[in-house]
C-alpha cells in the first residue's frame, strides 16, 4: 500500500450538498472545497466529483485547474468511501456509512459505487477485500507497515465475528503489507468511532506524528498515552524503530447556533445539535507533491503546530488552510481527499 507521502498521480475531492450535514444549504463548505481543489491543483492533478444535477460549467469556472467529473455519492468523505490505491490497481473495501444501523446516515448506496467510479475514471483494475472499513483508518508507511484502530475494524457494526488476527490476514492479502500495528481506540468525539487519521500520521517511513495533550483533564489524555505506549513498543515491518513527534491537539469546541443555521433534521442521519463537542486535530492534514497542507482552527495551538510541521517537513512547502468548516461536518482535510 502506498504511503500518503509518496508521489501522487492526483487527488479526488467531491462537491458537498447534504443539508443535514452542512449548514446553510452546504454553501460555506462548498466554497471551502472549491478553494481546496484550486490549491491542490497547483501541485498535482485534481478530479472534483459533482452530482449529475449540479452545473458542471459553473463549478469548473470556480475550481481552477481541477477537472470536474460527474459522479454519484452520498457525501464528500471519499477518503473513507473511495478505493485504496496500490501502485498498479485499486482495492475496494465494504462501506456502510461508519457502522450501518449505528452509522451516520441510512442510505450509502451511491458511496458503495465510488470505488468502481474511481476505477473507471483512472482506468485502473479494481480488486475486492471482504472487510468493511474506511480509508481514514488505514495508515501505511509505504514500506510494509500498516497502523489501524482496532475498535472500528473489529467491531460488530462493521465486521461481525472478525477478530484482529483474521482482519490482519485479510489486510495483508489485500494491501501487500507485512505487518499490522493495532491501536485499540481513536480520539474521543470522533464520530467515525475512531480513525487513525485523527490520531497519528507517517511523515516518512519511520517518523510518526502523534496527536498529544499534557492536560490531565482532557478526555484524550489517557488515549494518546496508550497509543504512544504501543508505538514505542512496536517496530516497523523491517525492524525499524519509530521516531515519534508529538503534535498538540487544538482545543475542543461546542457547536454553536451559527454553526447550525439551516441544518436539516433527516430520519436516519446523525443529529448535529447545538452544544455538541467537536475535537479537531492537526494530524488530519494532507500531502501534495512538494507541499503539506495543514489545518488551522483559530486556536492557540495553531502556531506551535505550524512550527512542528515546518521542522519535520523541511523539504516541503507548508500551507495553512482554515478548516473549521470541515470539522463541523465530522471530518478533516484528510477525510475529504483521496490521493492515488
Amino acid at each position: 500500500m502506498k504511503a500518503d507521502f509518496n508521489f501522487h498521480e492526483g487527488t479526488f475531492l467531491l462537491h458537498p450538498f447534504r443539508a443535514d450535514v452542512w449548514r446553510k444549504n452546504a454553501e460555506p463548505i462548498a466554497a471551502v472545497i472549491l478553494s481546496l481543489a484550486r490549491l491542490i491543483a497547483e501541485h498535482e492533478p485534481v478530479v472534483l466529483g459533482v452530482l449529475p444535477e449540479m452545473d458542471k460549467k459553473i463549478i469548473q469556472n470556480s475550481c481552477g485547474k481541477a477537472r470536474v467529473s460527474t459522479m454519484l455519492y452520498n457525501d464528500v468523505w471519499i477518503r473513507d468511501s473511495g478505493a485504496v490505491p496500490l501502485n498498479d490497481r485499486l482495492i475496494r473495501f465494504g462501506f456502510n456509512a461508519w457502522g450501518g444501523e449505528d452509522g451516520l446516515y441510512s442510505d450509502w448506496a451511491y458511496d458503495e459505487t465510488v470505488p468502481v467510479q474511481m476505477s473507471e475514471l483512472l482506468n485502473k483494475p479494481l480488486s475486492d477485500c471482504p472487510l468493511t472499513l474506511e480509508g481514514g483508518n488505514l495508515l501505511s508507511n509505504g514500506n510494509g507497515t500498516l497502523i489501524c484502530i482496532k475498535a472500528t475494524v473489529c467491531n460488530e457494526n462493521r465486521n461481525p465475528g472478525i477478530d484482529s488476527d483474521a482482519a490482519e490476514e485479510l489486510l495483508k492479502q489485500a494491501l501487500g503489507i507485512e505487518k499490522v500495528i493495532w491501536i485499540d481506540e481513536g480520539l474521543a468525539f470522533d464520530e467515525t468511532g475512531g480513525h487513525i487519521d485523527n490520531l497519528c500520521a507517517f511523515a516518512d517511513e519511520k517518523t510518526l506524528l502523534l496527536a498529544w495533550t499534557d492536560d490531565p483533564t482532557s478526555p484524550q489524555y489517557d488515549i494518546v498515552r496508550r497509543a504512544l505506549n504501543v508505538l514505542e513498543r512496536e517496530c516497523g515491518a523491517k525492524g525499524e524503530q519509530f521516531d515519534i513527534v508529538r503534535v498538540p491537539l487544538p482545543s475542543t469546541f461546542e457547536r454553536t447556533a451559527e454553526d447550525s443555521v439551516g441544518l436539516e433534521t433527516v430520519s436516519g442521519s446523525k443529529a448535529r445539535a447545538i452544544g455538541e463537542i467537536i475535537q479537531p486535530s492537526y494530524i488530519n492534514f494532507i500531502f501534495t507533491n512538494g507541499a503539506v497542507i495543514i489545518p488551522s482552527f483559530n486556536d492557540s495551538a495553531d502556531s506551535e503546530a505550524l512550527s512542528i510541521f515546518q521542522k519535520v517537513f523541511g523539504d516541503r512547502k507548508i500551507i495553512v488552510f482554515s478548516s473549521r468548516e470541515i470539522v463541523l461536518g465530522g471530518g478533516g482535510l484528510h477525510c475529504i481527499t483521496k490521493n492515488y
